[in-house]
């Protein structure tokens, strides 16, 4: 279950893009409304969401039934995640590269596919119970912005991306995560405020 990855909406970005109308979506006021209390600038929030529909898109025309159904895509500050499973090295090797070649901006792709045969209904649903797990605690933890991080959960192996305020703020976010019922792993690629990465 890839947080923020619903196919529906994502086709429908990808439609609004095809049509010219994508700066207007990017421009609106619930964009600059969420990106205003975030770490990151309204600017990168910004050129964040248009990289993202534009990977989305890629992998749509490149390969709709193995590589668009199957990569869930988290971006932050231009360092982009990819979640989920596929078929092949070859795939997981072609997502990069569509990731990658999307535009110069791209500072980084952090590639966390595997390989290997597609999960089981049984497997997606634990899944999907493990990231509404983690949700409603970084929610309810007054602690924590939640909204300046994202997650993606694999095979029950729970997937991290944000920005921390400080090294509190990380601790908690990846001790919430540890202790969500049935994640066998956590994997952090969260980094704090005041890193360089962030130059």
């Amino acid at each position: 279950m890839h947080k923020n990855f619903n196919h529906f909406f994502y086709i429908f970005l990808i439609i609004i893009s095809i049509t010219g109308c994508s700066s207007a979506l990017i421009g609106g006021a619930a964009s600059v409304g969420l990106a205003s209390v975030q770490e990151r600038s309204i600017k990168d929030a910004a050129i964040d969401l248009k990289l993202e529909v534009q990977i989305q898109k890629k992998l749509l025309t490149t390969d709709p039934d193995k590589l668009f159904p199957n990569v869930g895509v988290s971006i932050l500050e231009q360092r982009v995640m990819l979640v989920g499973n596929v078929e092949s090295q070859k795939l997981r090797d072609l997502a990069s590269t569509i990731a990658w070649g999307i535009s110069p901006k791209i500072k980084d792709v952090l590639n966390e596919l595997t390989i290997g045969e597609k999960p089981s209904f049984v497997s997606e649903a634990k899944d999907a119970r493990i990231s509404l797990s983690l949700s409603g605690l970084l929610i309810g933890d007054a602690k924590i912005s939640d909204i300046n991080f994202s997650h993606s959960v694999s095979k029950q192996i729970i997937f991290l991306i944000g920005i921390a305020k400080d090294n509190e703020e990380l601790d908690q976010v990846i001790y919430h995560a540890r202790t969500v019922k049935g994640a066998k792993k956590v994997i952090s690629h969260i980094i704090l405020k005041n890193d360089k990465k962030r130059m």
